[in-house]
């Protein structure tokens, strides 16, 4: 195996919007050399009741600083992790527009075809205003199930031109769990190939299945340019294992976007570090850890994990619509206290307490000093 030459765990840029757009015009320039080596899919801390809570918009900055102080590079906003497919478009206006306010961080931005373009107009001018560098499109939640991926790339292709013709470098997003389709190889193919193109930087896979998903893109001659984006976290080692053999410089063709980096950056701080160290051993043993918080919120092991438990757990609210339960909070308390190896255990305690002041404060401290 070819080991990478270029991974990098870089410290946290400072970000004006000359600079953003500095940054923009570098990944434009080469996406595999200078898009981030790994970026947070960030929470989105809530305050206020149910039926419908609120985005806390001083404990969103709050955390996004301590994001940046513990080494983050980038933060992706709305994906997943967050609940974004959950938010009216007014609400993702707001989270962007008090995003946009943290120093220190390279912002991204999810978008979705179903919101219409009357809508995603109104984003994009916003995200443009702000000098995001890069937004990411998946395909919309009003696709058939059966859709085939000329379909797929109809239905992306006219946000895909919009952010374009804004300026932005645009990223491509497979992540069936949400949209009900995925993003196929053939249809970013097929993107490439339309107006707007020129601007696909990067493709984010969260998918289940890593044969049929990843390795389709790493493995597309057509999409040789692209970053290839690993979301799905238990096959991160296993894609940055084989990134570099997929580069004809034998560069890192993998980047890394992770919801579980949201609760566990010091654990991905460590992973990415022996990464960089080409300690694939290391990589493996530390991802391993993280699996065992991630299968602690999942129901069902072929969907993505409810990452919300752990947002709870850091005391950045409850979910958007609904709550976690006591007995889910156990679940993965007791995961991190069954942790084989005390380092992966201190690491991931410190990162649940991140923001210091959370519900499980006193208990993580003792965690994570076992």
């Amino acid at each position: 195996m070819v080991l990478a030459k270029s991974f990098s765990t870089r410290k946290p840029l400072s970000e004006s919007p000359a600079m953003s757009s500095d940054i923009r015009a570098r990944i434009l320039s080469d996406p595999i050399l200078h898009y981030p080596s790994a970026t947070v899919a960030c929470f989105d801390p809530t305050t206020g009741d149910l039926p419908r809570r609120v985005l806390d918009d001083e404990r969103l900055l709050a955390y996004l600083g301590k994001l940046a102080d513990g080494g983050a590079e980038a933060v992706l906003l709305a994906a997943s992790t967050g609940q974004g497919h959950l938010r009216t478009v007014d609400e993702l206006a707001h989270w962007f527009e008090v995003a946009a306010a943290a120093p220190n961080l390279m912002k991204m931005a999810l978008l979705r075809p179903e919101d219409g373009m009357v809508a995603n107009r109104r984003l994009i001018d916003l995200l443009a205003a702000h000098d995001f560098p890069v937004v990411f499109v998946r395909p919309g939640t009003d696709l058939a199930p059966n859709a085939t991926p000329e379909e797929v790339a109809a239905n992306v292709q006219p946000l895909v031109a919009a952010l374009a013709e804004a300026g932005l470098a645009v990223g491509v997003y497979s992540i069936s769990d949400v949209s009900g389709v995925p993003l196929k190889a053939e249809a970013a193919e097929r993107l490439l190939d339309l107006p707007g193109g020129e601007k696909i930087v990067a493709a984010k896979v969260t998918e289940a299945d890593y044969l049929a998903s990843t390795r389709e893109f790493l493995v597309s001659p057509a999409l040789a340019r692209l970053k290839i984006v690993q979301g799905w976290d238990p096959h991160i080692a296993q894609a940055l294992a084989e990134g570099p053999n997929y580069d004809i410089e034998a560069r890192q063709r993998v980047g890394v976007t992770s919801g579980p980096m949201a609760f566990a950056l010091k654990q991905f701080v460590h992973l990415l570090e022996a990464a960089k160290n080409h300690d694939w051993d290391e990589v493996q043993a530390a991802q391993g850890a993280v699996n065992r918080l991630f299968e602690a919120m999942q129901d069902d092991p072929r969907k993505f994990a409810d990452l919300q438990r752990a947002k709870v757990i850091m005391g950045l609210g409850q979910p958007l619509l609904a709550k976690v339960l006591p007995e889910q909070i156990e679940r993965v308390l007791a995961a991190l206290e069954n942790l084989p190896r005390p380092a992966d255990r201190a690491r991931l305690a410190a990162s649940l307490d991140l923001m210091g002041d959370g519900p499980y404060h006193d208990r993580l401290l003792e965690l994570g000093s076992r």
